[in-house]
């Protein structure tokens, strides 16, 4: 009875997660095959190119779209395929699971502002990593070759993408019929990801004790001397083994803040949602290895600092863990997957009358 319990509990989370992040999975695959469709290569090269401009771009869209990291990584993805510099993308990946506002609002309202402080100005500072970095480790138009050989590998997959730019002629709703067939080729593409790391979550959640989590960090901050150090590297390496959705992070963040787990630790585990290994096998399927290897690893760096500048920042200033009520992100949550499913249901009708007219 006892494995009966487990079973149930574990699918049980890992279907209150999914609902938790559904409408960013929706937005996230829906702008994907949006970029991919609609936009051409030149458009992205011009407003996500490299520079400071392609980064304020990149950073501003991120800040405004999907606030689910597998969402965001199939956006991503689309990006990345249709000529966006890949500092650019990172920028957006970045933003849209630590500085996005629906993200911000949640732990504001239910963490305090310490917490929505530092996923902003830690999203920044991880984005300075991530950015300095690849520009350091792949200089001389390196990024852009690697971009253009993985792009004409992988072009018989994209070939429902670019369908828009062989037939320029077609009217609109040819193009929605395009995006709607895009956004479930990705989705078939990345669902056993998808799956697996929910599942994973589910499981995770349901039977490892938010105590022993508490515990095992109290234990590793006690450490002399690399106590805070490691505590930090630990935080992360939980996240990766934990986490599900930047939106579905909340509870167990609580708990931790709670349980008196120093900011700078609990914000490097906030922001290691991007490192879950089943977001890592989807960095595989869309970027070169040697990028993704570089962003793995810069995105740990910039984690663990950002989390130890914001201990150093806010950790000790006024303002503790505001215990707002999750029946707020309930609600939350209820409209934003209501309005995605209207979204889906826009783009099947119109798909459907787009197939309707060119047959």
């Amino acid at each position: 009875m006892e494995a009966v319990h487990a079973l149930v509990a574990g699918l049980t989370q890992a279907a209150a997660f999914f609902w938790d992040s559904l409408f960013g999975l929706i937005f996230g695959f829906l702008i994907s095959a949006i970029v991919q469709v609609m936009l051409t290569p030149a458009t992205l090269e011009r407003y996500l190119g490299p520079g400071i401009k392609g980064l304020l771009y990149a950073a501003g869209f991120g800040i405004i779209s999907s606030a689910c990291s597998y969402g965001a990584a199939a956006a991503a993805r689309g990006f990345y395929r249709n000529g966006a510099d890949a500092r650019s993308v990172f920028a957006f990946l970045i933003s849209s699971t630590n500085m996005n506002v629906a993200i911000l609002i949640l732990f504001w309202s239910l963490l305090g502002w310490k917490f929505a402080f530092a996923e902003f100005f830690g999203g920044v500072m991880i984005i300075g990593v991530v950015t300095l970095g690849l520009s350091l480790c792949f200089r001389g138009g390196t990024l852009e070759r690697l971009q253009r050989s993985y792009v004409q590998a992988a072009a018989p997959e994209h070939d429902v993408g670019c369908e828009h730019h062989d037939h320029a002629a077609h009217a609109v709703r040819r193009d929605w019929n395009a995006v709607a067939a895009t956004a479930l080729a990705d989705v078939r593409m990345l669902r056993t990801e998808l799956i697996v790391g929910y599942l994973i979550a589910g499981f995770a959640a349901a039977l490892v004790p938010p105590g022993w989590l508490a515990a095992v960090l109290h234990a590793v901050g006690a450490v002399p001397f690399v106590g805070y150090l490691l505590l930090l590297a630990t935080g992360l390496l939980i996240a990766i083994a934990t986490f599900v959705c930047s939106m579905g992070n909340v509870p167990v963040a609580r708990f931790l803040a709670n349980a008196g787990i120093p900011l700078g630790a609990n914000t490097t585990f906030i922001y290691g949602d991007l490192l879950i290994l089943p977001l890592i096998a989807i960095y595989r399927k869309s970027f070169p290895p040697q990028i993704t290897t570089a962003f793995i690893a810069l995105f740990a760096i910039g984690a663990m600092l950002a989390g130890a500048v914001m201990e150093k920042l806010i950790g000790s200033t006024l303002g503790g863990v505001a215990m707002g009520s999750m029946a707020m992100n309930d609600r939350f949550t209820l409209i934003s997957n209501i309005i995605a499913i209207a979204a889906v249901l826009v783009v099947a009708i119109a798909s459907r009358r787009a197939a309707l007219m060119f047959r």
